[in-house]
């Protein structure tokens, strides 16, 4: 019944729907540019001069590129990073803590960040495998670190460190995402909600089906208890007949006593029936009975909404902004080409980073105001970018009481800097503020300090690789900032803004010498708006 209704509303073509869904043309970013914007998503990185000239030379080349940084040693750590802006498994504190299990202060961060990446690493994992999308919801495995398998119940690979394939030992079921920790941990229930929660959170990332966003109707006045109401009162058990099976097939992660390691952190087959019997219904997937969470993978992976939320949310992560009505026959042509191609999210990715929205650089004059409220066309850089980019750039790791001062608000600025806690702020900032403007200015003063002590009159050659007698100017001079500018910009240099920035060095350097003048040129060009957006 799903499919026949997915597919007959696949089909639909009402002149109302076609005026909505009329193109509007994007103006599409220089293939540098692009190619700075598909390697700072893919990878955390910016891409080297030598790929920079490459697109130049051949725009045709940008999907071979994108193919590449996709497969690249930090592509993993960077989808994980964006994973976290939608599932808001990443949080800061969960109900139970690094000190619960008897671990040091220093250990805080990587705890926290452990357990809520859990979930977002299995997705990744498959993404960078290039396994069948299915496999999120019914692989027999999770991903676990080193410090994961000193404290949680899994068969972690002898002699290895980071992050592995590993097995629970607690008898859960293969069920992917829907049986790890992390998921659990940030989506906790209680005995009035009986695990309703959870399932909202799965058919919003898994079918990006928003359950809470339904309208519902309640007569006036009514006095019926609430567990009464939810199977009489036709505006509960509308819901609450689609939503209640699924809830009871989640009561092996159900928790008598919150709060306690060894209640959450272990599955408990032998609850599996408190479902059924707290909820009054049998384990079911919309009008199915099922066997519970055993198979509940199964039937997820089947909905076809599973493989068209997973279009839809890559979409929508890649273009920064929620889809709608205008965007629907791209994304139904994504999702087409993906299970076409069996369901091998890499391509998928591929396409969305082809599609106009994407490479959208900037909007033609007769765009309508609801398309310009609508498209983004220039992203800020997320607090984990500016992290990675800075980081690879110039060695820069500032951290606090080892905390990473762009990834978490314990000693952090991740909020400040437009970044997502997971629980208070749920998306990332989509326009510049005053807190973020502080933050990336400390940034770009920490990091071209680390610049130049590290690069200036190094033997080594590094990001910069002028002498520190080279006069503005003089060729190597020059060259140093055209350089600069092409790498951190993907745009090539005017003489103009040569001369500004020359007279800008010359300025510092009046006062205070070559090593400040370089820090404030380095410093500018990383505040610079070029640099921030992209």
């Amino acid at each position: 019944m799903i499919a026949a209704l997915a597919l007959f509303l696949s089909a639909c073509d009402t002149a109302e729907e076609a005026a909505v869904a009329a193109p509007v043309e994007l103006v599409a970013l220089p293939a540098p540019r692009l190619l700075r914007r598909i390697s700072i998503d893919l990878r955390g990185t910016l891409p080297s001069e030598a790929d920079l000239d490459a697109v130049e030379a051949d725009p045709e080349r940008l999907r071979e590129f994108a193919a590449e940084y996709l497969n690249s040693e930090t592509s993993e750590d960077r989808l994980v990073s964006m994973l976290a802006e939608r599932w808001h498994t990443v949080l800061d504190q969960y109900e139970v803590w690094y000190n619960d299990y008897g671990l040091e202060e220093f250990e805080a961060d990587r705890f926290s960040h452990s357990v809520g990446e859990e979930p977002l690493r299995l997705i990744s994992h498959v993404v960078a495998q290039d396994r069948p999308w299915s496999e999120v919801v019914t692989a027999d495995y999770t991903m676990s670190n080193d410090l994961l398998a000193t404290i949680w119940p899994v068969d972690y690979p002898e002699g290895k460190t980071g992050w592995q394939e590993a097995r629970y030992t607690d008898g859960r079921p293969a069920a992917g995402v829907l049986a790890t920790n992390g998921f659990y941990w940030r989506y906790v229930t209680n005995i009035s909600n009986k695990s309703r929660g959870r399932v909202a959170a799965i058919s919003r990332l898994l079918l990006c089906t928003d359950i809470l966003g339904r309208p519902v109707e309640f007569k006036r006045n009514n006095t019926l208890d609430p567990e009464e109401a939810i199977k009489s009162e036709p505006g509960c058990v509308t819901c609450h007949a689609t939503v209640d099976p699924i809830a009871a097939s989640m009561f092996g992660f159900w928790w008598t006593i919150q709060y306690n390691p060894w209640e959450m952190q272990n599955y408990h087959p032998e609850r599996e029936r408190l479902g059924p019997a707290l909820l009054d219904t049998e384990p079911g997937w919309y009008g199915t009975q099922t066997g519970g969470l055993v198979d509940m993978g199964w039937y997820i992976s089947n909905d076809p909404r599973f493989d068209h939320c997973a279009a839809q949310s890559f979409a929508e992560q890649y273009w920064h902004r929620p889809s709608d009505l205008t965007d629907y026959e791209t994304i139904d042509a994504l999702w087409v080409d993906f299970e076409a191609q069996g369901t091998t999210p890499q391509r998928l990715i591929l396409n969305v980073l082809e599609t106009d929205q994407y490479r959208a650089g900037g909007l033609t004059k007769d765009a309508t105001e609801a398309t310009r409220e609508r498209e983004v066309t220039e992203r800020l850089l997320t607090p984990n970018q500016q992290r990675l980019l800075l980081n690879e750039l110039t060695g820069l790791d500032w951290r606090q009481l080892n905390y990473d001062a762009l990834e978490n608000d314990v000693y952090g600025y991740r909020v400040l800097a437009g970044g997502v806690d997971g629980y208070s702020v749920t998306s990332a900032q989509a326009t510049p503020g005053l807190t973020w403007e502080l933050v990336n200015k400390r940034f770009a003063e920490a990091a071209a300090e680390v610049l130049i002590d590290r690069d200036l009159g190094a033997e080594a050659p590094g990001v910069l690789t002028v002498s520190a007698e080279a006069r503005p100017g003089e060729e190597a001079f020059d060259d140093q900032l055209r350089h600069l500018h092409w790498r951190l910009f993907a745009v090539r240099a005017d003489d103009a803004w040569v001369a500004e920035t020359g007279a800008l060095w010359s300025a510092v350097y009046a006062i205070e010498g070559a090593e400040s003048a370089w820090e404030g040129v380095v410093e500018a060009m990383l505040r610079d708006p070029s640099y921030v957006s992209y």
